[in-house]
């Protein structure tokens, strides 16, 4: 079965592809599937950037390699430019994203114990330009933070927001920022930890709230991965 786990894994995929905007409305294209595969409709609403996602999970019997090898000669190109992106999530998951019209199309399989293939496909608008959503809503940010993209999801039991911003600040000023702001408003740092000396993450709690940052020196600044995550009360 396809947990909720999985549901939110898609949310931080669909954070990381959707980079692109446009100005219309074109119909809904459809995402195409291997011969033998099983769809079901995903039990869980998401919004990204202020968009209804359309979620479903699959399974087939193929396997991963060649699902993936499915989408490349399926996307091929589009308007003489490669028709899709691929791209290695933490393992064992794979990414494929593709933008046809004004829609952003995602497909994210991993392996199965079986040798076939597990997965979810999300499909969702593209934000228009003329109308930029508010992102970002409560969240604390550095000076000129830009929020990128922000997924808020929501699953039994709990409820998540996924955002990606980034700002001309340098790590350490980041870093200092957050820990700071989380410790003074009684929040309890479970990690808070360099990863060579290029990335930082924190992990913090406070009653059923919970928040991981990831935070990462780019070219002129740094950016961040923030996720949220609130435990909903039995």
């Amino acid at each position: 079965m396809i947990t909720a786990r999985l549901s939110r894994t898609l949310s931080a995929a669909i954070l990381l592809g959707l980079l692109a905007v446009a100005p219309a409305w074109a119909k809904q294209p459809e995402i195409p599937l291997p011969d033998d595969a099983r769809v079901t409709r995903l039990g869980q609403t998401m919004r990204v950037n202020g968009n209804d996602v359309v979620v479903r999970t699959f399974t087939t019997k193929e396997a991963t390699e060649d699902v993936v090898n499915f989408y490349r000669d399926e996307w091929g190109e589009l308007n003489g430019e490669p028709g899709y992106t691929i791209m290695n999530l933490k393992e064992p998951w794979v990414l494929i994203t593709r933008i046809e019209d004004d829609y952003l199309m995602t497909v994210q399989v991993r392996p199965t114990a079986d040798d076939g293939t597990e997965g979810l496909l999300g499909i969702s608008r593209l934000p228009d330009r003329r109308r930029p959503p508010k992102l970002g809503e409560g969240f604390p940010t550095v000076g000129d933070s830009e929020i990128l993209n922000e997924v808020v999801s929501h699953d039994p039991g709990q409820s998540g927001r996924t955002m990606w911003l980034r700002n001309k600040h340098d790590l350490r000023t980041n870093i200092d920022f957050y820990r700071d702001r989380y410790q003074s408003q009684g929040w309890a740092l479970d990690i808070d930890r360099s990863v060579g000396g290029m990335m930082h993450v924190l992990a913090a709690r406070k009653g059923r709230n919970r928040v991981n940052l990831v935070l990462s020196e780019i070219k002129n600044g740094s950016q961040i991965v923030v996720n949220e995550v609130t435990h909903e009360l039995l």
